[in-house]
């Protein structure tokens, strides 16, 4: 797997973002964004156990960058009302799928979301699909 970082993250433009969301970032996450600011994703496949399905990873999500479709910003204040309190669209397979970051304490962890209903599997109550315990183990996957 090849990573093709944006830059590096503002760490001011983060805590911006935490506060604008009334959100805490796990982390691992956090740091992720600092050190990369988001990422182009070459050949990082992951799996997703109850679609039985290998994904293909595209884009990671970063803040304040030039194109709308790679900011964190955009996709979270889009799809808003659609995802749980506590957690954050933050990257995308090339079909358009999120992957969607939950830090909630309870159900915390990196999901699938496949809110088009790509899959057979999926439906307006079934299409959240767990892939790791975190963010760095997602990574981890990846790799």
């Amino acid at each position: 797997m090849e990573i093709e970082r944006f830059g590096e993250g503002d760490i001011k433009t983060i805590e911006e973002l935490e506060e604008k969301s009334d959100i805490k970032l796990p982390y691992d996450y956090k740091n992720f964004l600092i050190k990369n600011n988001g990422a182009r994703v070459n050949d990082g496949i992951f799996h997703v156990k109850a679609l039985d399905e290998d994904i293909l990873l595209h884009i990671f999500f970063g803040t304040k960058l030039e194109k709308k479709a790679l900011n964190l910003e955009f996709w979270n204040q889009e799809y808003g009302d659609e995802i749980p309190e506590n957690s954050l669209l933050i990257g995308r397979d090339p079909g358009g799928a999120f992957i969607l970051l939950i830090f909630d304490g309870e159900n915390d962890g990196v999901y699938f979301y496949d809110h088009a209903f790509a899959f057979d599997q999926s439906y307006e109550d079934e299409n959240t699909y767990f892939i790791a315990q975190s963010f760095e183990s997602f990574l981890y996957l990846l790799e």
